[in-house]
């Protein structure tokens, strides 16, 4: 039932697990509230993720993306944070420090995420979120072959993801923080093993951190 299933959308920490589940959850968020949070807050978790000698690389795309003023998908991060990143360039940045500035960002994102994951949940209960159709697919398909069920899952929210992409520039007014949007999503559910349709997603990875922003 919707309320069993709605277990999963408790955190993003249990969606991680869920690739279709965080699909239709994302689906939900970019189409009705500001996703720069919940995107900044995965990225982290992919970054922490990353070998040391890659994940400085990828700090400073990270920076540019998410904290610069400039940056396209901006949030709101610690007044330390801010005030440290205004006096030093995060190249400089020491591992340790930037190991501890991502987390302090990413649980400065943990609010908003909450009231997105509140929002979807009871929404859900209404039968007014994207991906039913996948999710009871899945439970079906999990029901007749258990082993079967994480390809499975996978495939469907490849589904969900070239369907968000076919609606993409829709997102935002703006034709080129769209583009970035869904490059943020593909991205990181490329790192999920979730592809995008057409082998795009393998472009978005060595590309995304790189497009100009």
């Amino acid at each position: 039932t919707p309320e069993e299933q709605n277990s999963q959308f408790q955190s993003l920490e249990l969606l991680r697990q869920h690739p279709l589940s965080l699909m239709a959850f994302l689906q939900h968020v970019v189409l009705q509230f500001d996703s720069c949070p919940v995107l900044c807050y995965l990225h982290v978790d992919m970054l922490r993720r990353m070998n040391p000698k890659e994940g400085r690389k990828q700090f400073l795309e990270f920076c540019h993306l998410f904290l610069d003023k400039a940056g396209l998908l901006r949030v709101p991060v610690p007044h330390h944070v801010q005030f440290e990143l205004e006096r030093t360039r995060p190249e400089l940045l020491s591992e340790e420090t930037q190991r501890r500035f991502l987390q302090d960002i990413q649980n400065f994102q943990e609010p908003e995420i909450s009231r997105q994951l509140e929002d979807f949940r009871s929404k859900r209960l209404m039968g007014m979120t994207p991906g039913e159709q996948e999710l009871s697919e899945l439970e079906w398909s999990r029901a007749r072959d258990p082993s079967g069920s994480e390809s499975k899952e996978k495939q469907l929210a490849e589904q969900l993801l070239a369907r968000l992409e076919e609606m993409h520039l829709t997102i935002s007014s703006d034709e080129e923080k769209s583009s970035i949007i869904f490059g943020a999503i593909a991205t990181y559910m490329k790192f999920l093993g979730v592809k995008t349709k057409g082998g795009d997603a393998k472009k978005s990875k060595s590309n995304f951190f790189r497009k100009k922003v």
